[in-house]
């Protein structure tokens, strides 16, 4: 029986493994031959970079010459800034989040402590210069046609951005933020199905 493939999956903002969307993503990624490790990331008074941190720690623990990772929201993000870091075979993002340097270059710093620290941790964070040193073998994006615009419009502007061969960009029919929705769920198991 050959060896299942790791990949990790990174929730969305707040969100925890026990949240019903990712333990519905584990199934299916577990029906494909994948072995889903989900993460569980401390984001209580954390910026994105101190979060991608964590998360790096954990990526290493894991040895395969195969690694895959998955991220929702602010996930992704995570993921988008880890794969510029280590090396990655299948990068899967799913609504990328819009707080790189320019989303918010134009927008007022909020006023708690660590939204400030966020803010200007996101203002350091430019997508396009980012998205030419993703270490990944392929990249497929994702998105739900009824998202907010500012995400759209992030999504397609570092898809344009990457300059991978293997690279995808996936459009979900009437599909807001939501990953627990039925049609992110079909569109992530058709995806996985086609992974090798």
């Amino acid at each position: 029986m050959p060896k299942k493939r790791p990949v990790f999956v990174i929730p969305g903002f707040r969100q925890t493994p026990k949240n019903k969307a990712y333990r519905e993503i584990s199934k299916l990624l577990a029906s494909e031959g994948f072995q889903p490790f989900l993460m569980d990331i401390p984001w209580k008074k954390r910026t994105i970079s101190k979060n991608t941190e964590y998360f790096l720690k954990e990526y290493k623990k894991i040895r395969s010459s195969k690694k895959n990772i998955l991220g929702f929201s602010y996930g992704a993000m995570i993921a988008f800034l880890a794969s510029t870091k280590v090396e990655v075979d299948t990068l899967i993002l799913c609504s990328l989040s819009p707080y790189f340097q320019e989303d918010v270059m134009h927008k007022r710093i909020p006023r708690s402590p660590i939204q400030a620290d966020r803010h200007s941790d996101f203002s350091k964070l430019n997508s396009t210069e980012l998205a030419k040193k993703i270490k990944a073998r392929q990249i497929l994006m994702l998105y739900g046609s009824k998202e907010a615009k500012s995400l759209v419009r992030r999504v397609v502007e570092t898809f344009d951005d990457i300059k991978l061969s293997k690279k995808q960009l996936l459009r979900i029919k009437k599909t807001e933020h939501n990953i627990g929705d039925k049609r992110y769920l079909q569109t992530i198991h058709e995806v996985a199905r086609t992974l090798n």
